[in-house]
């Protein structure tokens, strides 16, 4: 499969992308995170304060319910879950392993539940990138910090299931990135070696996994949080994923 960027081709087998801000957009995620915290409040009745505290934990401003400034986008499911449990583990002077293993729960409830289907919406040019690329019988893998289950419920409600050969969470991961553990994992289930495979991500840390996997090509995507800045060290810099031409 070759593909282009502006004049300069390339010859690749698959293609690993990033999921929040990079194949899906950012609209979704405020969204998620406050019916989580409505789903604690009612399962622990919780003031105020705690609320507030909670929300912060998961990356969104109390105020202006908007992703907060030290926020949680691109960190790990599983550390998200941690935080969230240590507030309320000493709120509540109750163990931290009960609490946490209640907070999952209360999440993957909320996941199942939630209306993705209003949410989720593709970047711009991601649908058809996709299709181009299997088109041309390129191999599409997912490599993410979120959870393997919710981000194939994620993929299937934006229209990606058919589209994606291989969804790696940080559940089955090795590693969060920017370890390249994930993203060998990720070539294993494709069938391809890491020089044959392109990674696309909106954060340093999935150009940085590229790398030290010694993918053949690490491309930045500016749809998501990351800037042109932190992106500085990709071998591409995209403003969306339009930008990138497939053909056979």
């Amino acid at each position: 499969m070759r593909f282009a960027l502006g004049t300069v081709e390339y010859r690749v087998k698959a293609f690993i992308f990033d999921k929040d801000g990079t194949l899906l957009s950012l609209h979704h995620w405020t969204a998620i995170m406050l019916a989580r915290r409505n789903a604690l409040v009612r399962s622990f009745a919780l003031p105020t304060h705690v609320q507030e505290k909670v929300l912060i934990a998961m990356g969104v401003d109390p105020e202006l319910e908007q992703p907060h400034p030290n926020g949680a986008i691109h960190r790990p499911r599983q550390e998200t879950e941690e935080k969230v449990a240590a507030i309320l583990s000493e709120t509540l002077c109750s163990s931290f392993p009960v609490v946490l293993a209640a907070v999952k729960r209360i999440f993957a409830a909320v996941d199942r539940g939630f209306p993705w289907h209003r949410y989720l919406r593709p970047t711009p040019g991601a649908v058809d990138l996709l299709k181009d690329i299997k088109r041309a019988g390129g191999k599409v893998g997912v490599l993410t910090h979120d959870s393997t289950a919710p981000t194939r419920l994620h993929l299937q409600h934006a229209g990606f299931d058919r589209l994606v050969d291989a969804v790696i969470g940080l559940d089955i991961a090795p590693a969060p990135k920017p370890d390249p553990r994930g993203v060998f994992l990720a070539c294993k289930f494709l069938g391809v070696e890491p020089h044959e495979t392109v990674i696309v991500g909106d954060g340093p840390e999935d150009i940085r996994a590229g790398k030290a996997a010694g993918c053949l090509l690490t491309i930045g995507v500016l749809t998501g949080k990351g800037s042109s800045y932190e992106l500085s060290e990709a071998d591409h810099l995209l403003r969306t994923l339009k930008e990138i031409r497939i053909s056979a």
